[in-house]
């Protein structure tokens, strides 16, 4: 930032993924920014919204996960929203400014929920491995999330307190 000073019409990009909370330099400036998100809309009912992990739902059968039924669920109508669904949701997004008084810098945060490279069948596979162990759930949550890790979450994780976190 200090070197772009010498040029007029300089811009500069602080991109990284979050680490611990209340120590992570971009959740710092994250906190400093318009915040922005991208919000896509239900096929359904049209309303916009943020994914987040809350939505990604799946079902069990005979006491096991099963990869092959999960879903995103709309906010609003709850909607069994497919991977089919996800494509048409993106390319009718939008970035909106969660404090749009902030004017000094722009901030922008997104998940792998949104990545067309990614299945949500996948991601909630990654979530499965990477709970069994406090340090590759981190890993999970600042990569996957783009969140930053809380200590306390590493003694009493679980899949519901994960799935309520917006």
């Amino acid at each position: 930032t200090k070197r772009a000073q010498t040029f007029w019409n300089r811009k500069v990009f602080h991109t990284s993924t979050p680490t611990v909370k209340g120590v992570s330099r971009i959740e710092a400036l994250w906190e400093e920014s318009d915040q922005r998100r991208f919000f896509v809309p239900c096929p359904q009912c049209q309303h916009f919204q943020i994914l987040s992990w809350g939505g990604i739902k799946w079902e069990k059968k005979n006491g096991k996960d099963d990869l092959s039924t999960v879903y995103y669920e709309c906010e609003r109508c709850e909607a069994k929203l497919t991977e089919a669904d996800k494509h048409l949701m993106i390319t009718q997004g939008v970035w909106r400014a969660g404090h749009p008084e902030r004017t000094k810098h722009a901030g922008f945060h997104i998940n792998e929920l949104y990545s067309p490279w990614s299945s949500w069948g996948n991601i909630v596979e990654s979530f499965l491995e990477a709970k069994k162990r406090p340090e590759t759930l981190k890993v999970w949550i600042n990569t996957t999330l783009g969140e930053t890790w809380e200590d306390e979450e590493s003694y009493s994780i679980s899949d519901e307190s994960l799935a309520a976190r917006i």
